[in-house]
């Protein structure tokens, strides 16, 4: 089987040489697609990018594709993806010593002494600050950071505000971008320079797709009647088309099938339902959702969306569940 990259290299290719896409209409109405093409336009013009990821949304799938897409195209903007998921539990010192570490490896810049050692308290924005701020010999690159969920408060804060200065000093000069992503309240990735996106999930076509990816297209109102159960939350669409996929059939029918096909994924669904519905608000709040989208509430909906159960409407005025499935997550609890 061709390598993820090299399949993804050829689609695009072909694309760029073709004289007429006669998709071209489906990828405008793909949402995952379209946040795709503006994070690239902004990257391609040096401008950082924040971006909020829910949970269960596959954020280091999204930026490979993007890191790929400004690889083939012009100018060239070479990436690196950092993930921040081994910090989770970490204090904040080295928190800061990880990530002194990471950005010095990727800069190939030296540190004056062992990573542990140059960072402090005061320390750890200053170094920051230099690593970044060293000229690239006019290439572009760009350092996309992922999970930021995972870092504890100080160390996330301290981050935050480095990358906010090295945007306000203008990006450019020195070549070195950044993508800050995570699961996280989209008022923490609010700076001035930095354009704040949130990664919305498959819309029903770009879901199909992805089933089509695993499962091939011999039944596509399968796939449809599958997407319309599911909706479009990309790890749940991964499992349902690799380590479920002899099940696929029946998952639209049973839904025990169903949330058992699911594996890890659903473990960690139904344990995020059990935490929120230990707040009594938050349970009648989902449970009114459940039976319909509602007009929002912000701070109880902000909560539920945090958790990844549910998802506001495109125009910004309802609150409904991000899959129609997680209904029945108060039958399993």
């Amino acid at each position: 089987m061709m390598p993820r990259l090299d399949r993804r290299i050829a689609i695009l290719k072909g694309k760029r040489n073709g004289a007429f896409d006669r998709d071209q209409y489906y990828l405008e109405g793909a949402q995952r697609a379209r946040l795709a093409r503006k994070a690239r336009a902004l990257l391609r013009g040096m401008r950082p990018v924040a971006l909020v990821t829910p949970r269960w949304s596959e954020p280091q799938q999204f930026l490979d594709d993007v890191a790929v897409d400004l690889l083939l195209g012009e100018p060239v903007v070479r990436s690196r993806m950092l993930s921040l998921r081994s910090l989770r539990g970490r204090t904040t010192h080295q928190a800061w010593t990880w990530l002194v570490q990471a950005v010095s490896n990727f800069t190939q810049q030296s540190l004056p002494g062992p990573a542990w050692q140059v960072v402090d308290r005061h320390g750890f924005d200053k170094v920051m600050e230099n690593l970044l701020s060293r000229t690239h010999e006019g290439e572009r690159t760009c350092l996309m950071i992922h999970g930021l969920e995972h870092l504890n408060t100080t160390a996330r804060d301290d981050l935050l505000a480095v990358l906010a200065a090295h945007a306000a000093e203008g990006v450019a000069r020195s070549g070195l971008n950044f993508v800050l992503a995570g699961a996280v309240n989209a008022q923490l990735l609010t700076a001035p320079r930095i354009t704040s996106l949130v990664l919305p999930d498959f819309s029903v076509g770009e879901a199909v797709e992805s089933l089509v990816e695993y499962l091939g297209v011999d039944d596509l109102q399968r796939l449809r009647d599958v997407v319309e159960l599911v909706g479009g939350v990309p790890e749940v669409l991964h499992m349902l088309g690799t380590d479920s996929a002899s099940r696929i059939n029946d998952i639209v029918h049973n839904r025990h099938i169903f949330w058992n096909a699911l594996g890890l994924v659903g473990s960690d669904i139904l344990r995020t339902f059990r935490e929120v519905t230990a707040d009594d608000a938050l349970s009648l709040r989902l449970d009114r959702i459940a039976q319909g989208p509602q007009a929002v509430e912000a701070d109880a909906d902000d909560a539920l969306i945090r958790a990844g159960l549910c998802r506001q409407t495109r125009d910004g005025r309802q609150t409904m569940l991000r899959a129609p499935v997680f209904a029945d997550l108060a039958d399993l609890v």
